[in-house]
């Protein structure tokens, strides 16, 4: 009984073991499961996270580049009305101007007039006082009857004549001297109220020109804040493009030119070689006649010394050499002192040096080397801008003068050393007018590779 016990017991406990066993074991795999599906969607979630955080992310940096465009594309507005508005407040600084040379010959036209008026005041004062102290107005009868002969006569009606004539003409200046003078101050009174309505003007250009450059500074210190430059992003794949084609032309254009002065050098050395040989055979042959006068000389009187011979005395080894045309130099595009140089600055690469205006105004520029303008135009950043391409010593550099307030030529012009090519400004992502001068050893290119320090090539 007690073994049919334990038999019952250990059936039941194996029962109910087995019965826990295959329930754990369920419940592991269930939960393992759970933890893998779990992470797969946990991946999948951060996958989606990822995607969408990348097209958040391009939306923004689109996002960025328009408000980058449209920051440059108000630059350029803002440029291109500065530049408007500089014109007239130079019209209207050149109309203040004659007002007020107009305003200076009225003023020294009536002190002429009115000194004139006084003069001739002092001699009508003069007559009125003569007539009185003769007791009034003058007898012409007694005059007449005074006469002594018909000539007397003739001479004292023409001397009467000629004294009223006179009086009249006195008279008649006076006033319409004095009549000058109240035309004169009125177109004075009409002159200094014109002066007053220029200036008026002058002021409100001014200020707006004030709140132009205000808003301007605006865009320039959000981009600082993004650290964004607008050199970085200067021109579209197209416009580079074309601006490296028309390199290309202007570079064989100007080699061409180089190659032909190379030849004209050349002829001119070989030149003056044939004038230096003949010069020197007609040397030798005076030489040669002056040895063959001596030697004869030296016949007819054989007792006498010869004379000393100096072989060097009358050769000259030493050519000229031909003129040195050529000049890695390249003349200094502006006058002013350089307030920043080439390197880096402010976290970027500052591509050429920048030539400041020290309160000047109308400061021009001009062209470093003689060469032909490959570009003459907007460029993001730079503002007003032009691009030269030059052939030194056979070698292609290109020039580049940005922040202009305008220029001069145009595209494919061709420019002489030091002729002016524009004036400084203040266009583009600038702070205030200078020249940015740059120095590219062959043609330039968007990313700049190619530039130089500017210091290493100008006088």
């Amino acid at each position: 009984m007690d073994r049919r016990l334990l038999y019952v017991s250990l059936a039941i406990l194996l029962t109910f073991s087995t019965f826990l066993g295959t329930n754990l074991l369920t419940t592991a795999e269930a939960n393992t499961g759970n933890e893998l599906r779990d992470e797969i969607n946990s991946y999948q979630e951060q996958q989606s996270d990822i995607e969408r955080e990348a097209e958040e992310a391009e939306e923004e940096l689109k996002q960025v580049q328009a408000e980058i465009d449209q920051a440059a594309a108000d630059i350029r507005k803002l440029d291109e009305e500065m530049a408007i508005t500089n014109s007239a407040i130079d019209s209207k600084q050149e109309e203040i101007d004659e007002t007020n040379d107009r305003i200076t010959d009225l003023v020294e036209e009536i002190e002429i007039l009115e000194e004139r008026i006084a003069q001739r005041d002092e001699i009508l004062k003069d007559r009125a006082r003569s007539m009185y102290q003769s007791g009034g107005s003058l007898s012409y009868i007694q005059v007449i009857l005074g006469a002594q002969s018909f000539g007397d006569l003739i001479e004292r009606v023409t001397a009467l004549n000629t004294i009223a004539q006179q009086d009249r003409n006195i008279l008649e200046q006076h006033v319409a001297d004095k009549e000058a003078v109240e035309a004169a101050k009125l177109d004075l009174e009409n002159e200094l109220m014109n002066l007053e309505d220029q200036m008026s003007q002058l002021e409100s250009l001014k200020a707006e020109l004030k709140g132009q450059l205000a808003e301007k500074d605006e865009i320039l210190d959000w981009l600082r804040e993004e650290e964004i430059s607008l050199e970085d992003q200067m021109v579209s794949l197209e416009e580079e493009q074309a601006i490296l084609l028309a390199q290309e032309e202007a570079a064989k254009q100007e080699l061409e030119r180089w190659e032909e002065e190379q030849r004209r050098l050349e002829e001119e050395r070989k030149r003056q070689e044939e004038e230096e040989r003949k010069r020197k055979e007609e040397e030798e042959r005076q030489r040669q006649l002056e040895l063959e006068r001596q030697q004869q000389q030296e016949q007819e009187q054989p007792s006498s010394p010869p004379p000393s011979q100096d072989n060097n005395s009358n050769t000259n080894n030493n050519a000229s050499p031909p003129p040195d045309n050529s000049s890695s130099t390249l003349m200094r595009p502006a006058t002013g002192t350089i307030t920043s140089g080439y390197g880096h600055r402010w976290g970027r690469m500052h591509h050429g040096i920048d030539i400041g205006q020290g309160g000047r105004s109308n400061v021009p520029i001009v062209a470093a080397e003689a060469g032909t303008v490959t570009y003459a135009g907007w460029m993001n950043g730079y503002g007003n801008t032009i691009l030269i391409t030059h052939v030194i010593e056979g070698r292609t550099v290109t020039t580049l003068y940005a922040h202009l307030a305008s220029f001069s030529i145009s595209n494919g012009q061709r420019v002489s050393r030091g002729q002016q090519i524009g004036i400084m400004g203040n266009t583009g992502e600038s702070t205030g007018p200078h020249l940015h001068f740059e120095v590219h050893e062959g043609g330039w290119n968007a990313a700049k590779s190619n530039s130089r320090n500017p210091m290493n090539y100008i006088n």
